[in-house]
This record gives structure tokens, C-alpha cells and sequence, in this order.
């Protein structure tokens, strides 16, 4: 059984390949744009749930900084829900990272469709390719910082229930978590101007394939 399913799987594949031979150019890109959105989408359903996740946190966060050390029962099971927030997002930021690293493999689909077209579709594609690469390396920047700052957070976690832990001790960690937090809304901001800076160079491209394809 699984000797046949494969060879229909491959057999369906060898049918898609001939479906697009002989594609244009508009038709290619399309299709390798198409499937890097594919692979994007985990990433997307992943940034939905850590935003939902941060906001929640950062309520109950307010709460524990609301509460004394005699209030130690409730401030303990808020830390602790705080905490497994911050590994879940952890978590969900891996499976980001790994959705993207699979949706820049596809890039060089783009590869195809420039080497054998004219030069103004060559380099258009060629600038796309570069700007989508730039986007990655933008979401590599906020990932490392976006970690550095839940590490941070899960210690804060930990010092608000902490009978030792004097004021000026919890006083620098929270200095120390806004100014990562303050690094990741940098580092964020830029990988959405470099998102923009994507859609912008698309468009540009199927203009460009679009002029050269008329003419």
C-alpha cells in the first residue's frame, strides 16, 4: 500500500511540474510566492496566539505588582500562570522561527524565473529575492531579542515570590525587562518595515514582468 500511495504521490507531482512548464513569468512567480505564504502561515498563527498570550501576561504581571509577600498564596499562582505563559510563547516562537526557515528554502524558486528572462525581470526578481531574505533576517534579529526578554521576564517571575528578594534587587530586574522590552518593539518595528518593504518590491516586480511580458 505505501509503495503504491507513493507512487501516486509522485506521479501527481510530475503532472504539476508539466502543468507549469511553459508558465509565464507572472504565472511562476505567483506560483513560488503562493507557496511561501503556505509555509508562512504557521508563523502567522503563531504571532496571533503570543500576542493574545503577552496581553494576558502583562495583566496578570500588573496584578502581581498590586499584591505584598502576605498575599504570598495568589501571588505564587499568578507568577506560576505567568511563567507557563511565557514558555508557551517561547514555544510558539520556535515554531515561528522553524515556519519561516522552511518558507525561505522557497526562495530559490525565485531563481528559476529570473535566470532565463530578460534583464528588467532578471533583476526584479533578483531585488525580490533580497528583500524577502533582508525579511527573514529582520525576524532572526527579533527573535533573539524577543527570547533574551521572556528569559528576563520568567526571573521576574520568579523574584516577585522570593521572601529574599529585597526592593532594589526586583527594582533592576524590572529596569532590565523594559529595556528588553523596549528592544523588542525596535526589533519588531523593523521587521515590519521590512514586511512592507516586501510587498512593496511585489508589486514592483509583477509591474515589471507585467510591462516587459506587454511589450
Amino acid at each position: 500500500m505505501k509503495k503504491r500511495l507513493a507512487g501516486t504521490a509522485l506521479a501527481a507531482a510530475m503532472l504539476l511540474s508539466a502543468c507549469s512548464f511553459g508558465a509565464s513569468a507572472e504565472d511562476r512567480l505567483s506560483d513560488v510566492i503562493g507557496t511561501i505564504q503556505e509555509k508562512e502561515k504557521p508563523f502567522l498563527e503563531a504571532q496571533e496566539k503570543m500576542a493574545s498570550l503577552e496581553k494576558e501576561e502583562f495583566g496578570k504581571f500588573n496584578e502581581m505588582m498590586e499584591l505584598t509577600q502576605e498575599d504570598r498564596e495568589e501571588l505564587s499562582a499568578l507568577a506560576g500562570e505567568a511563567d507557563e505563559s511565557a514558555d508557551e510563547r517561547l514555544g510558539l516562537l520556535e515554531e515561528g522561527k522553524e515556519a519561516l526557515d522552511n518558507a525561505r528554502k522557497e526562495l530559490s524558486g525565485l531563481d528559476e524565473i529570473g535566470k532565463d528572462d530578460e534583464d528588467p525581470v532578471r533583476e526584479a526578481v533578483g531585488k525580490l529575492k533580497q528583500s524577502m531574505s533582508d525579511r527573514y533576517d529582520a525576524h532572526e534579529e527579533f527573535s533573539e531579542v524577543y527570547e533574551k526578554a521572556a528569559v528576563m521576564q520568567k526571573d521576574l517571575y520568579s523574584l516577585a515570590t522570593d521572601e529574599e528578594a529585597d526592593f532594589q534587587t526586583i527594582q533592576e530586574k524590572v529596569e532590565a525587562v523594559n529595556k528588553g522590552n523596549a528592544e523588542v518593539t525596535a526589533a519588531a518595528n523593523a521587521f515590519n518595515e521590512a514586511t512592507e518593504a516586501v510587498n512593496t518590491v511585489k508589486k514592483e516586480t509583477y509591474a515589471t514582468i507585467g510591462d516587459t511580458e506587454e511589450n
